[in-house]
């Protein structure tokens, strides 16, 4: 084994070494702060919360809305498996917009964004340039026969929920359409599962994961009070 081999696998592991402590202290961070959070308190914080996000790196949801209300948002996720992508590739999937039932929706992982606005719940897809490509409008009717389920914290799913602390929980949020109901991945966090987050994870400010779960539960709440077929426990209350 030459000297240059031998250098290249110690530095692989000093590396990997660096990363495991950071993620240690990362974690411990992100418990003490948990536990030592009054969330009754914190959840009333929750428009601050929302107002900093959507004036600042949300802004385009306000803009996208025309000045509709934005009573509650969340992050949303394509339930597409391995397997799903194996078998589809990447080609349009879903299906929305306008009827919801005649314009395609693509599949691929782009950030999505449901937001809550009076009784009517707006889809937002992008592009993978960021822009809007599709923004769909599911009104009460729809809403009344939409369905929400916790999933089990596996895999890839597991990974990313794991990163926001012990509180955070993940659903599937299957929409009513003219057709099949679109289905998608959410959290009581704002949560994206595509490759590009990862940085994320990289981040020491406990803080704004701290917001961040404070806006997923607040999505949670106003939705089940809004539709009590949609209603699930708040993760933060136990």
């Amino acid at each position: 084994m030459t000297t240059q081999v031998i250098s290249i696998f110690i530095l692989m592991i000093v590396l990997y070494a660096s990363f495991l402590t950071f993620m240690y202290f990362k974690k411990k961070k992100q418990k003490n702060l948990l536990n030592n959070t009054n969330f009754n308190t914190e959840i009333s914080k929750a428009e601050t919360h929302k107002k900093e996000y959507l004036n600042s790196n949300l802004s385009f949801i306000s803009k996208q809305m025309k000045g509709k209300s934005i009573d509650a948002f969340n992050f949303a996720n394509l339930n597409y498996t391995r397997k799903d992508s194996i078998k589809d590739g990447i080609k349009d999937g879903l299906k929305g917009m306008a009827t919801l039932g005649t314009v395609r929706f693509h599949t691929t992982q782009t950030p999505k964004y449901l937001i809550l606005s009076g009784t009517d719940l707006h889809l937002l897809d992008t592009d993978t340039e960021g822009d809007i490509s599709n923004h769909l409008v599911f009104d009460a009717l729809r809403m009344g026969k939409s369905k929400i389920a916790e999933i089990p914290l596996e895999g890839m799913i597991k990974a990313f929920a794991k990163q926001k602390g012990e509180l955070t929980k993940a659903y599937r949020i299957s929409l009513s359409t003219d057709n099949d109901p679109i289905d998608l991945i959410i959290f009581s966090a704002l949560i994206f599962t595509y490759s590009n987050t990862g940085a994320n994870i990289l981040s020491l400010n406990s803080n704004k994961e701290l917001q961040e779960i404070i806006i997923g539960n607040d999505f949670l709440k106003k939705l089940g009070e809004t539709y009590p077929n949609l209603k699930v426990p708040l993760p933060i209350f136990g």
